[in-house]
């Protein structure tokens, strides 16, 4: 597997990052590893964990890690002890956030801190000092953000000692809206952008066009996440994809993906369930002709 720059900055990342969003829910712990070795063997460097209170954590925790493979672990927001979820941005609670998420990980360093979000309560010179102080302990190598806007990320880069890498945003074919304004300022900050969701949720793949899968994410607690993308012009976009799939011999994944390579996405984060997904993902190696990519910018166009 190829590995990327995250932007001018000395982290680099494999060119598919591994979700654990579903693992201790639909994915067991005996799958969990199957899933990590077959990724750490195809040169994966990247483990992301969706929030420091998720049933991943634990899941990861007594699972056997290897060596090559980085956390990029989320923090900011969180329901401990089955509270409300809240943002977890001040210095208190962040310290404490990190310690926790080490402690159930049995790890003394988080290779990759992601702030899951700006609460515009707490000062940001608040939470960029907790950054810079678990950077200066050791305990963190460098940090991420997701759902900030371009100003929101270049105020925190602005402070001393926080290591920042770049930015985890959800980018697909069906979601372009980091082009306008987030990406623009990665670039210019000389930072990396990690795809988030780089499927569509899943609905790339052309699974929901004809009907709901036994099984699917849409058929469960998942529901109202897929359904945001579910609908005419999303699916005028996957008809297309499959289209172009179809014309080339190729699965629509792989069209999805080759999308999110040729944008210079340092990562695209997937989150497969099964070996025989994951195998898919990492079997993926296309690259699209100029004819083919601008058909696809054509049908994609959020401005369109």
């Amino acid at each position: 597997m190829r590995q990327y720059q995250m932007g001018r900055t000395g982290l680099h990342v494999s060119e598919l990052s591994l979700g654990t969003f579903e693992w201790g829910r639909r994915v067991d712990e005996a799958t969990a590893q199957e899933l990590l070795d077959a990724y750490a063997a195809a040169g994966g460097t990247l483990v992301e964990l969706p929030s420091f209170d998720a049933p991943a954590v634990d899941l990861l925790g007594r699972l056997r890690l290897p060596s090559a493979l980085a956390l990029a672990a989320r923090v900011g927001v969180g329901a401990p002890d089955g509270q409300p979820r809240r943002y977890r941005t001040g210095r208190v609670d962040l310290l404490a956030d990190v310690r926790a998420l080490m402690s159930r990980l049995g790890r003394d360093r988080i290779e990759v801190l992601v702030l899951d979000a700006f609460d515009p309560g707490v000062p940001l010179e608040e939470t960029a000092s907790a950054l810079a102080v678990l950077a200066q302990r050791g305990d963190v190598g460098y940090v991420m953000v997701s759902h900030h806007t371009a100003w929101q990320l270049a105020l925190l880069t602005a402070f001393p000692g926080v290591p920042i890498a770049g930015a985890v945003a959800e980018y697909s074919l069906l979601l372009r809206d980091a082009e306008a304004d987030l990406r623009p300022a990665l670039d210019h900050m000389g930072l990396g952008l990690i795809a988030g969701a780089g499927l569509g949720r899943g609905v790339l793949t052309g699974q929901y066009l004809a009907r709901l899968p036994r099984g699917s994410r849409a058929g469960g607690d998942l529901a109202d996440y897929v359904g945001e993308l579910l609908d005419d012009d999303s699916t005028g976009i996957v008809q297309g994809a499959v289209k172009a799939a179809a014309a080339l011999g190729v699965s629509a994944v792989d069209i999805a993906l080759a999308w999110n390579r040729e944008a210079a996405c340092a990562s695209t984060l997937v989150s497969p369930r099964t070996r025989e997904q994951l195998d898919q993902l990492l079997a993926s190696e296309l690259t699209l002709a100029p004819e083919i990519r601008d058909v696809l910018a054509q049908i994609s166009d959020p401005l369109s």
